[in-house]
């Protein structure tokens, strides 16, 4: 994932009321940028919103929010993102895409784990099974393209903490985000595997399968849906053996059968949607009255691949607006 990349100016338009900063759309954003800094056409230093920039004299205005870049709102106008002149870079040898992740030392912010997830390590995160990392829409509008016409689901992003648990071989394994973990009756990720009998629907299917969800609730990330206790929520079944995931109907079929809870599904039917249609989507979720919702997840009842998103995989993300403004700690 390009953290930092070299981009394109699409548009900028003035902010009423406004006479220092202006709008700009770089890839699927919009982002507030210094008056008279940029023509339309122009590149920049495009840096994805919700990372974590080097201690330099340019990011010297984010110290406050050390160096985060957050979701902001500046004359009413909301800015996803920052966009800086190419003359930060020390060589005029770039072109439209180059990854600068590394040559800024930009970072991916991660949300502190609470005590009741981390547990102990067994090892790192197995081979074979992807980690869950969805793709924000808006990073990639070209892969909008690809879902057009096809049979579609939309589902509510649950604001938690990712779970895999996997049978391969007969050895049945329980995984944080990042790593695999020792069995502990007492972690809140073998509570949910013992709660839900996790291990004995995987056994069931007759293969080799890794079923991954989002952990939430009391202790979780805030807590935003006010549960008294952790839950889950299924939204991957992949196969280790033919490395693909089942489409969405044998996900919920496998789900309503072993009694395992999935996300919600807000939309279903053929594509249609342009990208602001999508916000506007994500914006009206609601986990509760007044609690926006993460944002939604989009993809095809039948997994399909994406020749745009680095996943290969045809799923992707839009992050709620009003979920960033409000909770973005």
């Amino acid at each position: 994932m390009k953290l930092a990349s070299i981009q394109t100016i699409i548009d900028i338009r003035p902010i009423p009321g406004a006479d220092r900063i202006e709008a700009a759309t770089v890839l699927g954003y919009q982002t507030v940028i210094k008056k008279g800094e940029f023509k339309s056409g122009d590149l920049c230093v495009w840096h994805e919103p919700d990372t974590v920039v080097p201690d330099r004299p340019e990011y010297e205005f984010l110290r406050r929010q050390n160096f985060r870049l957050k979701v902001t709102r500046f004359k009413g106008q909301v800015s996803q993102g920052l966009a800086l002149p190419v003359s930060i870079l020390k060589t005029n040898n770039y072109a439209i895409g180059d990854d600068l992740t590394e040559v800024i030392g930009i970072q991916k912010y991660e949300k502190p784990v609470p005590a009741n997830l981390l547990g102990v390590a067994k090892g790192a995160f197995p081979s074979g099974i992807a980690k869950t990392d969805e793709p924000n829409l808006r990073s990639f509008p070209d892969a909008l393209a690809e879902f057009q016409g096809k049979k579609c689901v939309i589902t509510q992003k649950v604001d938690g903490t990712s779970g895999t648990y996997y049978l391969r071989d007969g050895n049945f394994g329980v995984c944080s985000r990042n790593l695999e973990l020792l069995e502990d009756a007492t972690n809140t990720f073998w509570e949910i595997a013992s709660k839900y009998r996790i291990r004995e629907a995987l056994e069931k299917l007759g293969g080799n399968f890794a079923l991954q969800g989002e952990i939430h609730g009391a202790g979780i990330q805030s807590n935003h849906m006010n549960l008294k206790r952790a839950d889950f929520s299924a939204f991957n079944l992949f196969n280790t053996t033919t490395h693909r995931y089942v489409g969405h109907n044998e996900l919920m079929e496998f789900c309503r059968t072993a009694g395992i809870p999935m996300v919600k599904v807000v939309w279903e039917g053929e594509f249609r949607f342009k990208l602001d249609e999508l916000i506007e989507l994500a914006n009206k979720q609601d986990y509760l009255p007044d609690m926006p919702a993460e944002g939604i997840v989009i993809r095809p009842i039948e997994e399909t691949r994406s020749m745009v998103l680095p996943s290969g995989r045809l799923s992707a993300k839009v992050l709620s607006e009003r979920y960033a403004l409000k909770y973005g700690e």
